[in-house]
């Protein structure tokens, strides 16, 4: 049941971040909207984490593994996320370069709570 809600959490935050993230990147939002994606962004990494400790501590199909490779993205999603407006503050940087780096990190936090999710939900049905 826990699996179910971070998986759905992971997903729904997942989609709506990825949203405000492109519409950051076409100039069309700003303002509250940053709060909103940074805090979408946290309970994106927050259900990765704990997906991970659910797989790293599962049975049956469990991998430690696969719990310290979630753990290490969400910590890489959340760091460079909260020093994404400092590192783009200097003026000549490679903006996209950064943008683009933070949303494969996020869109690889996505896909991996899928393959977390997916793993755990394959050792049940097999059990």
């Amino acid at each position: 049941m826990l699996v179910r809600i971070f998986s759905m959490v992971l997903r729904v935050c997942g989609i709506l971040v990825l949203i405000l993230g492109i519409l950051f990147w076409a100039h069309a939002a700003g303002g509250i909207f940053v709060l909103i994606h940074m805090l979408l962004g946290i309970l994106v990494a927050l259900s990765l984490i704990a997906l991970g400790f659910v797989i790293a501590t599962a049975k049956k199909g469990g991998s430690i593994g696969l719990g310290i490779g979630a753990l290490v993205v969400a910590i890489l999603v959340i760091g460079l996320g909260l020093t994404q407006q400092g590192l783009l503050a200097k003026p000549g940087d490679p903006h996209w370069i950064i943008q683009f780096v933070h949303m494969l990190l996020g869109l690889l936090a996505i896909g991996m709570g899928e393959m977390i999710t997916a793993r755990y939900r394959r050792a049940g049905k097999v059990a």
